[in-house]
């Protein structure tokens, strides 16, 4: 993904589907007469299917983004995460036959951004809250809602070796694969990894340095340094859960543009890479 805009935002107004007669639409009064109909029945969208995948607009008809941004929509385990520029949104959704919504209100990272970015942001967590109706079709997905389609298309994983060299910055933990937010009192974990794989590190509460390597498809931490202090309350659950994934290699570790999940024993953290 190498677009400005990270394009799986896109929240929905519900789709009006009418049917006409309850689905028996007749030209004629003559009861005996079979209905027809040239628009093909739709299909249950498969929530499994979904699991990993990364879409990104292709197009978007009935709205205009912001010059410059695309909507991306990923799917990973119980979670969807939409991003289109500005602030990552991501929360647990549901897949209602055709329709996939949030499941509950989305968590978002927060930056500070443009006021037109920061007003498509609330345009999509509105349409995606609301449902959008979903198709897909290969590797393409079609979501329509509150009179818009958008045209996706999946992209490759990133390849992990670009996480060198850049800022993670912890906006989710993960539990048995779904991800929560971060505790709002707390500040955000972070690591700024250098090229050479050693690593700034910040628990949300304490400062270190710890070691990042990529092996395949997997990331190895080793060599965790802390400075000397006490944690309490949220912030030392958030440290927990930092230094618990810190240690050893990860058991999976999906990194789709900039959003990256990392899991270790069923818990992780999700961040957000820059």
């Amino acid at each position: 993904m190498r677009h400005q805009g990270w394009a799986s935002v896109v929240r929905g107004g519900a789709v009006l589907l009418f049917v006409c007669a309850l689905g028996a639409c007749a030209d004629s009064d003559d009861g005996d007469s079979p209905s027809t109909s040239s628009t093909p029945a739709a299909t249950t969208i498969d929530a499994a299917a979904l699991d990993g995948a990364t879409y990104a607009s292709t197009s978007v008809e009935g709205a205009e983004l912001v010059e410059g941004t695309t909507v991306q929509v990923g799917f990973e385990d119980d979670t969807m995460s939409v991003w289109a520029g500005c602030n990552t949104l991501f929360g647990p959704f549901e897949v209602d036959g055709t329709t996939i919504a949030w499941a509950s209100e989305p968590a978002a990272t927060m930056m500070m951004c443009e006021s037109d970015l920061v007003e498509q942001d609330r345009w999509l967590t509105e349409l995606f809250g609301a449902g959008v109706d979903a198709t897909v079709e290969g590797n393409d997905l079609t979501l329509q809602g509150g009179g818009v389609t958008i045209e996706l298309a999946t992209e490759a994983p990133d390849d992990l070796e670009s996480l060198l060299g850049r800022t993670w910055t912890a906006i989710g933990t993960v539990s048995d694969g779904a991800v929560s937010r971060l505790p709002v009192d707390t500040r955000r974990p972070r690591l700024d990894v250098g090229a050479d794989g050693l690593a700034r590190l910040f628990t949300g509460c304490r400062s270190g340095r710890v070691t990042v390597q990529v092996e395949g498809a997997a990331l190895v931490f080793s060599n965790v340094t802390l400075q000397r202090g006490r944690c309490t309350g949220p912030a030392r659950r958030t440290e927990r859960a930092v230094l618990a994934l810190l240690d050893g290699p990860s058991d999976s570790a999906e990194l789709h543009d900039h959003l990256l999940v990392v899991t270790q024993g069923g818990e992780g953290l999700f961040f957000e890479v820059r």
